[in-house]
């Protein structure tokens, strides 16, 4: 269970550093065009390696196969197009506080869809996450930057429920599909929904305009956002809850905001500090019952 922790977290740490790291790749390549790449430099990856594992022949029945569509549809095309837009005009750290509230998006998608039942603390977190969001979002900056701001961070906010909808689809599909097929077939589904839209910018782009630096980074984030984030969330999430897994989404604000303040020369203010806290007790009050169930175990 303690590997599948670090697998979760790990995958998460990497979706958060990666928001920063997308938002200096979308200042240079236009958001399809570069959605595009990164799909294919990772299919070029997993391909092969789906063939030397012996994992290259597999039957999905149609309820399955409809699950990744959603699955790429919600926590890749959508989540990619609403975050890498939305952090062109708000903070990388606003971005990542707003992440935060993944797990309490999770926890209320569990009650509608997985029809768990929502207890108080989950719905204290849930609120606790929207005041977060909220005073991130109304809070400071002129009137021309206060609007960009509040678009960006709600584009942002979409992404979370994305990725909370990515979550419960790949919770579905645990057992049924290997990682490695899940993984491949994710990257391959996302590469033909993204096509159309990256053939166009692509046409009008000028390639010679993008920095050999900006290349480097869009291979590093096709290697960590595309394989091994989706790899080792797949792997965690066979063995853990989706609610449980959901707690481990908080490494995204943590990461997100360490690289926006130490690389990105992004000011840490206190209304981010409020934000962070309010998002922070959200996921404290939402981990209170996971918390109090494994003590009781261990009696």
């Amino acid at each position: 269970m303690l590997l599948a922790y670090v697998q979760l977290a790990l995958s998460m740490a990497f979706v958060g550093i990666n928001i920063s790291i997308g938002k200096e790749i979308v200042a240079h390549v236009p958001v399809f065009l570069f959605s595009e790449l990164r799909f294919l430099i990772a299919i070029l990856i997993l391909l092969p390696l789906l063939a030397s594992r012996g994992e290259w022949k597999t039957s999905w029945t149609r309820e399955e196969g409809r699950v990744l569509f959603w699955q790429s549809f919600f926590g890749v095309f959508l989540f990619s197009i609403c975050m890498l837009y939305g952090v062109q005009w708000t903070s990388a750290t606003a971005a990542g506080i707003i992440t935060s509230t993944v797990p309490a998006c999770i926890a209320l998608f569990s009650f509608w869809i997985l029809k768990e039942k929502l207890q108080v603390n989950n719905m204290l977190a849930i609120f606790l996450s929207v005041s977060g969001i909220a005073f991130i979002t109304f809070t400071g900056g002129n009137v021309e930057q206060s609007f960009a701001s509040m678009l960006g961070n709600s584009l942002v906010f979409l992404a979370v429920v994305s990725e909370a909808l990515f979550t419960i689809f790949a919770k579905r599909l645990a057992g049924k599909i290997t990682p490695f097929q899940m993984t491949a077939a994710i990257n391959v589904i996302s590469f033909i929904l993204f096509l159309p839209f990256a053939l166009w910018e692509g046409l009008r782009f000028e390639w010679g305009s993008v920095p050999a630096s900006v290349w480097g980074l869009i291979l590093y984030y096709a290697i960590t956002a595309s394989v091994l984030s989706f790899f080792l969330w797949y792997k965690g999430v066979a063995k853990v809850e989706a609610s449980k897994a959901g707690l481990f989404t908080g490494m995204m604000p943590i990461s997100a905001a360490l690289v926006a303040i130490l690389f990105l020369n992004e000011i840490f203010t206190w209304m981010h500090a409020i934000g962070m806290s309010l998002v922070l007790a959200s996921i404290v009050v939402g981990t209170m019952r996971f918390q109090q169930k494994d003590m009781t175990v261990q009696r």
